[in-house]
């Protein structure tokens, strides 16, 4: 199952193997971060009933962002995965 669209897989693998894994573990860790914004938002507004109205536009915009990290992380490290050392130009064994 792809989860990229052939357009924007080609942009994915016109980038460095290293690069990919750089960008995947960095988008990864925000995909990691925007999750745990939602859930402590969402933590405080069920607790504090007064505070879902103000919160509310947080947790769709982190949801929003996190959906959208996760997707770029799983491309990207999909992509240094799928490629194997030897076909890295410029390394010798």
């Amino acid at each position: 199952m792809k989860l990229v669209p052939a357009a924007l897989e080609q942009h994915v693998n016109g980038v460095d193997r290293q690069r990919a894994l750089v960008i995947g573990i960095s988008t990864g860790l925000l995909a990691f971060w925007s999750a745990y914004w939602v859930f402590w938002s969402l933590y405080l507004s069920l607790t504090y009933d007064f505070l879902f109205g103000s919160l509310i536009f947080q947790v769709v915009l982190w949801g929003v962002i996190g959906v959208a990290a996760g997707l770029t992380s799983a491309a990207f490290v999909g992509r240094y995965l799928s490629t194997s050392a030897a076909d890295t130009p410029g390394e010798h064994r």
